[in-house]
């Protein structure tokens, strides 16, 4: 499934996956890039000790080798696994027929499971949260990566992940209208050419329906809602994006799963259960969860154009490579519309992190 579930970090566009988002949220603005260049004498006293520190630790050298290439390797974990959950999950509706809602729900409980190990093995702390108020926010998790699940199911990969582009411009409103957020005049135009590029591309699908594109706008508007949610939550509740998907994985699958018999009858599922598909949902599972895991070393250890451009470099080859892979031939005004949607996207990611506007 699409399993990138949205975190904190992804609420801004910078969401970029997303996704599967199981799409894990923190926000992008707590990363900052130092733009302050050292005068020439604090240069040559680092320098200085920088040679010193490695005359007196020899070892220090192996370390930094290590470090650098666990961190390369953490990186590259998440760039490929990006790419293959979308693609991998579009191969079970498409080649597999496995029903939607039914995938979603069993990744849920996958989520769940796997969290439970991490716990174990002490990679997040638990933290007692009230069942009552996780439900809202697991309402709009549910609906959010259902509904986006569908939507790649009914759309071609090219169209579903242009309208996912359309989350922040439809945070920024909600953000607007009600809590009076504020957004500099470039930051807005920018999503002029987000808006229209996904509008002529959208248009010009040769596959498209309108019960893919209502779900589309379906999982756009649950994704939005389910952000603000979780900011929200984490700030009231002082937890991180893991300790609040403990919850949220569990009661979403159970309330998805009071809904499944009545689109997708159960004592059909026995004729989709053989071995490649149960093979291909585990392995589904557990790439979209590492997508989940490892956002957090990304995150913390990219600058936020770096990661902007990286999570757009990623929403391009998740096009070209789902295209390939499912014979989605994209037309000459399909292109068009990716690359005016995609130049919206670079506007804004310079208007939001290089050239940062002024109120």
């Amino acid at each position: 499934m699409t399993c990138s579930y949205a975190t904190q970090d992804h609420r801004s566009i910078d969401n970029k996956d997303e996704s599967v988002r199981l799409s894990l949220n923190y926000s992008n603005d707590d990363l900052s890039v130092s733009s302050k260049t050292p005068d020439l004498s604090s240069t040559e006293l680092l320098i200085s000790n920088s040679v010193i520190l490695n005359d007196q630790n020899p070892v220090s050298n192996p370390r930094i080798a290590k470090s650098c290439f666990l961190s390369t390797f953490i990186f590259l974990i998440n760039f490929i696994s990006s790419i293959l959950v979308i693609n991998l999950s579009k191969w079970i509706y498409v080649k597999h027929h496995f029903p939607n809602l039914t995938l979603t729900t069993m990744n849920f409980f996958i989520t769940f499971l796997l969290l439970l190990v991490c716990l174990q093995l002490k990679l997040f702390a638990h933290v007692r949260l009230p069942i009552p108020s996780m439900i809202p926010v697991s309402i709009c998790f549910g609906g959010f990566i259902a509904f986006s699940n569908l939507s790649l199911q009914y759309n071609t990969v090219g169209t579903y992940q242009l309208i996912k582009l359309q989350v922040t411009p439809t945070v920024m409103l909600v953000s607007w209208l009600f809590f009076k957020a504020y957004y500099p005049l470039p930051i807005v135009f920018s999503f002029i050419p987000v808006l229209v590029g996904t509008l002529i591309s959208t248009y010009y699908d040769l596959q498209f329906n309108m019960f893919g594109l209502f779900c589309a706008l379906m999982s756009v508007l649950f994704t939005a809602m389910y952000q603000i949610l979780v900011e929200h939550s984490q700030n009231v509740h002082n937890c991180n994006a893991l300790q609040l998907l403990l919850y949220q994985a569990p009661l979403s699958g159970l309330l998805l799963l009071c809904f499944v018999p009545f689109f997708e009858p159960l004592n059909d599922l026995e004729k989709f259960m053989n071995y490649d598909t149960i093979l291909l949902i585990l392995l589904c599972g557990f790439i979209a969860f590492f997508v989940n895991l490892t956002i957090f070393w990304v995150i913390g250890n990219l600058s936020p154009v770096a990661y902007n451009m990286i999570g757009h470099t990623k929403t391009l080859l998740i096009i070209l490579v789902g295209s390939i892979l499912f014979h989605e031939a994209l037309n000459i005004k399909q292109i068009f519309g990716l690359g005016f949607t995609m130049f919206g996207v670079f506007i804004y990611t310079y208007f939001k992190y290089i050239r940062k506007p002024t109120k």
